[in-house]
């Protein structure tokens, strides 16, 4: 699957709205191995919500990937290094880091660096951690 092709000549929103199936089975593959993942659960929330023309704000994505109570799904990708899960982790917050992209992108807030290095190159990372995940 090419996801750079599939959603790039989309809208932002509609790209995320293909995201969510991305991330729900992401989830799956999560809770296979840690059924309590309420940070990946947020994500895809966040991700459907937005793609539903929700009215969200980039620093709320920026939350979900790096809380101020450190957990976000880049604190559970950290705990799950060498576990079966480790692969789910990354690839779920390579989606949420490109749906935070496309947000602060729509809003014109001031964009933190880290996601400012996001672009459509991410949908290529998301393609092989996702063929990682077979």
């Amino acid at each position: 699957m090419k996801l750079r092709a599939e959603l790039t000549d989309l809208p932002p929103r509609e790209q995320a709205r293909h995201l969510v199936a991305v991330a729900a089975s992401l989830i799956a593959h999560i809770e296979r191995t840690e059924p309590h993942a309420p940070e990946a659960e947020a994500a895809l929330a966040a991700i459907q919500t937005w793609g539903d023309g929700g009215r969200l704000t980039g620093r709320y994505f920026a939350d979900l990937i790096y809380s101020d109570d450190e957990r976000g799904t880049l604190r559970r990708l950290s705990e799950a290094a060498g576990k079966p899960s480790e692969d789910g982790w990354n690839a779920l917050t390579t989606a949420t880091m490109y749906v935070a992209w496309l947000v602060y992108q729509e809003t014109g807030e001031p964009m933190p660096s880290d996601v400012n290095e996001v672009g459509e190159d991410s949908l290529d990372l998301l393609d092989e951690q996702l063929a990682k995940l077979g």
